[in-house]
Parts: C-alpha cells; structure tokens; sequence
C-alpha cells in the first residue's frame, strides 16, 4: 500500500516511473540513488508490504543537519515534477513467500 508524506496521494498521471532491479552488488539501487541525489527528489511516500525484509537506517541524501535525523526505510518514492519523472527505490530484497502467493501490490490509493 503506498503512503503519502503528506495529505492525498500525489497525481502521478503521465509520469516516467523509474525502478531499480534488486540483484547481486546492489547496482541497480546505487544507480537509483545517483539520480535521486542528482536531481535533488523530494520524497513523496513510501510502500507499506510485508513482501520486503524490514529495515530502517538514517537519510542517504542528508544535505545539513536538519534533515540528517530523518530515517530511510525499504521502498520509498521520490518525485521530480517538473520533468514528469517518479522513482521507486527499493532497499532490501524482497520475501521469497510472497514473491509467488501474490501478496507483493503496489498500488496507490
């Protein structure tokens, strides 16, 4: 289920949705990353599921010390409006169970 940050749930009609592709050496989060940094993305929400391992840790994109307390936690999405552009960062690998019961949904409400 995806979570807000703040109030309703964003338009995200006729976006570009980038994903990274959880595999061995983690290249396809670190590229994630590099364009959510790059871009400066503000967080827009994040996926609430049980089909992902549990796990938190501090803000990867801290640029002072106000938003450095700010914590990260397994699926997140980050959004940059003006170039039409959403993207899902995924952090931890996902629970082979439900993998295949089907109990992995992302959808937005």
């Amino acid at each position: 289920m995806f979570v807000p940050c703040e109030g309703g749930g964003p338009d995200l009609q006729g976006f570009t949705l980038l994903m990274p592709a959880v595999s061995v050496g983690n290249v396809g989060q670190l590229a994630i990353d590099l364009v959510i940094s790059t871009l400066r993305m503000t967080k827009i929400g994040y996926f609430y599921t049980d089909c992902l391992v549990p796990m938190v840790g501090n803000n990867p994109y801290a640029t002072s010390n106000e938003n450095s307390v700010e914590l990260s936690i397994n699926a997140e999405v980050y959004s940059l409006p003006s170039k039409k552009l959403v993207v899902l960062q995924i952090r931890s690998p996902f629970i082979k169970v439900c993998m295949f019961t089907g109990c992995f949904e992302f959808t937005i409400q």
